[in-house]
């Protein structure tokens, strides 16, 4: 049927959110009879740009990476190049092409997004630099003159606000036939966990802006709650040293259903979260979950009984505080209402096979 080439950062075997969107596009449309090429840094770029060695070497790498990638496209186009897709800031480059060629850049969110909810956190340097040179710059132009594609409504509304962009919302893929409601004791069973405990859970990193402060404030605040985190990258010395704590590092997607399954609530205080695939899979596991605002959340959580799990402020604890308390209240109720009200919404909107027809009728690929 033709070949389509992807242009990303990272190989798509890397975890990730955005790698895990390019490995469900190749999946589905080479079943659909189409040769995907992915190009990102480890492929195609000199070493330097596929392994800088300070940050420096890294803001030039994520420039001279768009380069090597639209340059790539020019050298060998071939005769069956039908589309182009493109992702975040590398697509900014890209010569000209026949118009058969269809040209799409996915948004998965924006940095100028992040650097206004993570302006406390980072440096007035940092900032400067998400806001203008990999935002209004990069991120702008990458997705100029194409046809965009974004992973939530939320997406949509920035980069028509910042980059004066009209988009269209794909969602994003998840395999609903892995995260699906579990038996909860056998869940427990599976890992040791108390069968009649009250177990709140959190899935991220311990960086502020995915709200861990919260999260501790929270696990001082229930101290009858038994805690599940399943964390990435650095662990604070004392969540390792707490045995009170079920910490699991990196845990892999056929580990999380049953650990979601496991828990009364998961909590997701991230201060940005264009999307936030853990609100997806916890509801699609059943799982109440006290979360703010997002992607996922405001569009599965946008009816009762889910409003006032749904915080507004991610930095207030004591809304947080009162949603999980008002869970652990009935957190079987909440569970009942989570599969019956979300979760079939989730099964249509992001399916894998749903919404790989969706992104194909929204792209005409």
């Amino acid at each position: 049927m033709g070949r389509i080439v992807v242009l990303t950062g990272e190989s798509p075997e890397t975890p990730g959110g955005v790698e895990h969107v390019i490995r469900e596009m190749i999946r589905g449309l080479e079943g659909r009879g189409y040769e995907v090429e992915v190009l990102h840094r480890h492929n195609l770029s000199h070493h330097w740009v596929a392994r800088p060695k300070n940050k420096w070497q890294s803001y030039a790498a994520d420039v001279a990476l768009g380069w090597y990638l639209g340059r790539r496209v020019k050298e060998s186009p071939g005769a069956k190049l039908v589309a182009v897709v493109s992702n975040g800031i590398f697509g900014w480059y890209l010569p000209g092409l026949p118009k058969a060629v269809r040209k799409i850049h996915i948004y998965h969110g924006t940095y100028r997004g992040v650097s206004i909810a993570v302006r406390p956190y980072i440096s007035a340097a940092g900032a400067f630099k998400l806001k203008w040179w990999d935002s209004m710059i990069l991120e702008r132009l990458s997705g100029r003159g194409k046809q965009i594609i974004c992973n939530s409504d939320q997406t949509r509304e920035e980069v028509l606000k910042y980059f004066g962009l009209e988009g269209l919302t794909a969602w994003l893929p998840m395999d609903t036939h892995r995260f699906r409601p579990l038996d909860k004791l056998e869940s427990r069973r599976k890992f040791s966990l108390p069968p009649t405990a009250k177990i709140g859970m959190f899935v991220g990193s311990t960086h502020p802006s995915k709200g861990f402060p919260v999260v501790r404030s929270l696990m001082e605040s229930m101290p009858d709650v038994k805690w599940i985190l399943v964390l990435r990258g650095q662990v604070p010395d004392d969540i390792k040293r707490n045995h009170e704590i079920n910490l699991f590092e990196n845990a892999s997607p056929e580990v999380l259903p049953s650990l979601y399954n496991a828990a009364d609530l998961t909590v997701c205080p991230s201060l940005y979260e264009p999307f936030g695939y853990v609100v997806a899979e916890a509801l699609s596991c059943g799982t109440p979950t006290v979360a703010s605002y997002g992607g996922a959340s405001c569009r599965f959580m946008n009816k009762e009984p889910f409003h006032s799990l749904l915080i507004s402020r991610p930095n207030d604890t004591e809304q947080f505080l009162a949603a999980a308390r008002e869970i652990l209240r009935d957190s079987e109720y909440y569970r009942k209402s989570v599969i019956e009200l979300i979760r079939p919404e989730i099964e249509t909107v992001m399916s894998t096979e749903i919404w790989l027809e969706r992104f194909c009728e929204l792209t005409t690929i």
